[in-house]
């Protein structure tokens, strides 16, 4: 992938994931490996986008990730879906959206 550009496909790279206790309390999220193929091999920053709001983060959301899961009041047991709308060597950013709670 031309990690220049924006990403031109017909869907984006998506995954979803129910935020474990374990996100709630720490400042990291770890990006599954089925989306780190799409990603730049260079550490770049990474934008998370929710309800018209942005947050800054490292490549692999650390510092950063703990503001986002308190600005957004998510607790264990939300759903979140990641969508992966822009790969290049200056930013990756992800928009997301909360699908709700389930039962933790």
């Amino acid at each position: 992938m031309n990690t220049n550009v924006w990403i031109e496909e017909e869907f984006y790279p998506w995954f979803w994931m129910k935020v474990p206790k374990s996100y709630i309390k720490r400042d990291v999220l770890f990006i599954p490996k089925s989306i780190c193929g799409y990603l730049p091999p260079i550490s770049v920053k990474t934008m998370l986008r929710c309800n018209g709001k942005e947050w800054w983060c490292s490549r692999r959301l650390v510092n950063g990730w703990k503001q986002f899961v308190v600005d957004n009041n998510l607790k264990k047991g939300n759903v979140l879906l990641f969508e992966l709308v822009e790969a290049t060597s200056g930013a990756v950013i992800f928009s997301v959206e909360e699908l709700g709670l389930t039962n933790a």
